[in-house]
């Protein structure tokens, strides 16, 4: 479908009303398949959830390192945003 369409927000927006910002750990999880999909499907979720302060989205993806993508699961992402490669190798990990 076309850009500009609401995709994204049709399965954000229930989404963002489930959450429960005091629970530090993953609560949801979206696959994207490219890096460049996942970057902006983490930051349109970050702008449809403004209002809820205590809110973190990390992106994941390949092509960078773990470093950085691993700080900020210890900081308690909600929301945790995508590539299946990446996403299992975190899984993996641990």
């Amino acid at each position: 479908a076309q850009t500009g369409t609401g995709k994204t927000a049709a399965f954000s927006l229930p989404l963002l009303s489930r959450l429960d910002e005091s629970v530090k750990g993953a609560q949801i999880l979206v696959l994207a398949p490219t890096r460049e999909l996942a970057l902006q499907v983490a930051e349109a979720m970050e702008g449809f959830a403004e209002n809820l302060s205590k809110l973190r989205v990390v992106a994941v993806y390949g092509g960078t390192g773990y470093g950085e993508q691993i700080r900020e699961f210890k900081k308690g992402a909600q929301i945790v945003v995508g590539t299946p490669g990446r996403i299992m190798d975190h899984i993996e990990k641990g």
